[in-house]
């Protein structure tokens, strides 16, 4: 066999290779899935009785995209505040607060991935005072990419059920 006909296959069979591996679960963007979401808030400058509250939910989340999953966010004295990735590997992400308000509310969020479990912790440090509050999320995966589109149906179009 002549040399160029050796050099033809090995581009194909590494373009195939290409295209299969691309097949792969872990090389391709899941899409979201169905979580029972608990959420945790704990805000320490409150009086005892009202510093914790916990909050229960069925949940679709994009483990690519967390950038909104922390509801906390979505208070009108957050409205200009959002979350924006920092760093990303395949066990965890990292975010930080990015405020367009000028007021010096800092913050972040850090999440960690397990194969059924996503958790994260939001910090915040709410600007012109020394208040902070924390909110931590658990979710625990129970089914998927369908399970979300059925979900959706019955939520208030943010994935929270109504």
């Amino acid at each position: 066999m002549r040399p160029e006909a050796w050099i033809g296959r090995g581009a194909g069979f590494a373009l195939a290779s290409l295209a299969l591996g691309s097949l792969h679960p872990s090389a391709a963007a899941q899409p979201p899935l169905s979580y029972e979401v608990v959420t945790e808030t704990d805000m320490p400058h409150l009086e005892e009785n009202l510093r914790y509250a916990t909050r229960r939910e069925a949940r679709c989340l994009d483990r690519n995209d967390l950038s909104d999953a922390f509801w906390m966010l979505r208070h009108v004295s957050l409205q200009d505040c959002r979350l924006v990735k920092a760093d990303e590997d395949a066990s965890s992400a990292t975010y930080r607060l990015q405020c367009s308000g000028g007021h010096g509310t800092i913050g972040d969020a850090r999440w960690q991935f397990d194969e059924d479990r996503l958790t994260g912790t939001l910090r915040v440090r709410l600007g012109g005072k020394n208040m902070t509050f924390y909110q931590r999320i658990t979710a625990t995966r129970t089914g998927g990419a369908s399970d979300c589109r059925s979900l959706h149906a019955g939520t208030d179009g943010a994935g929270v059920v109504k």
